[in-house]
């Protein structure tokens, strides 16, 4: 053997192992994606450094014409979409033409000046203005995913929303709400479409060739997946031409544009290494609290490593994730097109095949240890049934607060338990690792219920059964007109019970009586307004009010 060749074999055994570790590693990724040979499937890819380490893809783009999917298609990426909309705001302060701390109604046309403040720019893209979710509204307004949702429709829904859930900063809560606006504040500032702006400055420079916002319902958009949501192992499509706003999601992209983006912000290709620092680091509230998020991007730790990204998740059947470690100097992207809740666990199963768990140690303070006893007469001011009337995410909840045992247990209406509260101190106790703070007063028992450290907690108000007479009831009957919005309701009694009209009176849903003046619908609470002389003058529905004519 001579020395060339003897040479060639010590390269080859030095690759044997990284070839053997390669191989094991696409084998168990193929375990993790399979599929039939007729399903909607996967689009994935790893990024190391400055290389795509991991590139796969798995099962149909397209289920009525059996296409694959390549490294070509491209898939709806939801909520990712958000970073794009938070770097164009940080370019536009990097020219000089804003700044992230200006009230956000200096560049939005007719946003109300709340009460309780006026938002930042800042605010918005960080997710603590308190501007609620436009979402649910939709509905009240007789719309729905497959009307045609543009920009105007919708940015008109939510400047004409007049209260705020929290004063700017006390809070974070995340919202679609915040980037369709800082949609509004691009177009606004850099006198370009939303679209044009994001072309120019961010997907063009970056050579993102196959990406695009849906712009229009007629749009032509080359490789595109459909979306689709499984129900008792059939498919049907779930595709939302219609809904064509921006700055919350409606891009479409690839992997290997992901890549691209990831690269450029690595680089700083565009802008600068402070705007990247900026948008990735953590915001603070108005009292210091850190929260998990960012501009643009959420924050999160794995298997003891901290990484920062988002998530894509949508009823037009996508879903998404892009996670970065900058620690590892490794990220990981994956799309899909099906809708599917529970995404995550085969998401971090690719992720723990390149990264190990690393041992942490635990300095937290265990709670148990300030646990405190009260006595009987104590926990008993506090039974009673409690009500929270529901928010843009969380439907109307009940629950009765009772002693059994010397504790008190929270339950269902129908008994159920729920949890043990423990207390911990002064009208505050523990359920199952969350802190309930109690207002107790003569005839009014309330509690907040903080089911995230950073964001509005739940309150919960003392629920007082009432039974309403006929009278009562037909008292409510009548028309409703929110004057902002011009969205009229009706109420009728008939057979019986209260009926509310969607659809300009297309259909109804029954209401049900909570307490006195108090009501229910689906996902909605109503809250009927009476005048000092006792008259129905108006209803309250998500804070906005219908004056009855």
């Amino acid at each position: 053997m001579n020395k060339k060749q003897f040479g060639i074999l010590i390269i080859f055994l030095l690759l044997i192992p990284k070839l053997a570790t390669s191989q094991n590693i696409d084998s168990k990724v193929d375990s993790l994606y399979q599929l039939t040979s007729n399903q909607p499937g996967f689009s994935i890819a790893v990024f190391k450094a400055n290389k795509i380490v991991l590139e796969k893809q798995y099962g149909i783009a397209n289920l009525d014409y059996n296409i694959p999917i390549t490294s070509e298609t491209v898939f709806d990426i939801g909520s990712i979409a958000k970073q794009f909309t938070a770097a164009a705001i940080l370019l536009l302060e990097n020219e000089g033409k804003l700044s992230i701390k200006e009230p956000a109604y200096k560049y939005i046309n007719n946003l109300s000046r709340y009460k309780k403040g006026d938002p930042s720019i800042e605010q918005l893209l960080n997710q603590t203005s308190g501007i609620p979710e436009v979402d649910p509204y939709f509905y009240l307004a007789d719309l729905s995913f497959n009307d045609l949702l543009t920009q105007p429709r919708v940015s008109n829904i939510i400047v004409n929303l007049k209260e705020l859930n929290f004063k700017p900063g006390e809070y974070f809560e995340y919202t679609n709400a915040n980037y369709i606006l800082l949609a509004n504040i691009i177009e606004k500032v850099s006198k370009k479409s939303f679209a044009e702006f994001l072309q120019e400055h961010i997907f063009t420079p970056l050579k993102m060739e196959n990406t695009i916002k849906k712009n229009r319902t007629y749009d032509i958009i080359k490789n595109r997946a459909i979306g689709y949501i499984e129900d008792e192992e059939a498919y049907y499509k779930m595709d939302l031409p219609a809904t064509i706003y921006n700055g919350d999601g409606q891009i479409l992209t690839t992997p290997r544009d992901m890549f691209k983006w990831h690269q450029g912000i690595q680089n700083a290709t565009i802008g600068k290494p402070d705007l990247w620092k900026k948008m990735h680091t953590k915001a603070k509230l108005n009292d210091g609290t850190t929260i998990n998020y960012g501009l643009g991007v959420e924050f999160e730790t794995h298997n003891g490593y901290s990484a920062l990204g988002f998530d894509g998740m949508i009823m037009g059947g996508f879903v998404s994730k892009y996670l970065y470690f900058p620690e590892l100097d490794i990220a990981f992207f994956s799309t899909q097109n099906t809708f599917e809740e529970d995404f995550e666990e085969r998401f971090f199963q690719l992720v723990d095949l390149y990264i190990p768990n690393k041992k942490q140690v635990n300095t937290n303070q265990e709670i148990e240890n300030i646990i405190i006893e009260l006595p009987i007469d104590a926990l008993k001011k506090y039974e009673g049934s409690y009500i929270f009337l529901g928010n843009e995410y969380e439907d109307i909840k009940t629950g009765i607060i009772q002693l059994k045992e010397n504790h008190l247990v929270l339950t269902t209406s129908d008994g159920k338990e729920i949890g043990k509260l423990e207390p911990i101190g002064n009208q505050s106790f523990l359920m199952d690792g969350i802190i309930m703070e109690f207002d107790i007063q003569a005839n009014n028992k309330q509690y907040r219920f903080y089911a995230n450290e950073s964001e509005k907690p739940w309150l919960f108000k003392e629920l007082k059964p009432y039974k309403h007479t006929e009278l009562e009831l037909k008292e409510l009957e009548g028309i409703y007109l929110n004057k902002s919005l011009q969205i009229a309701k009706e109420i009728k009694f008939e057979d019986d019970k209260l009926q509310f009209y969607y659809g300009k009176g297309a259909y109804n849903v029954e209401i049900e009586a909570l307490s006195k003046d108090l009501f229910s619908i689906p996902n909605y609470s109503i809250q009927f307004i009476r005048n000092k002389s006792g008259k129905i003058i108006s209803m309250k529905i998500m804070g906005l009010e219908f004056e009855k004519i």
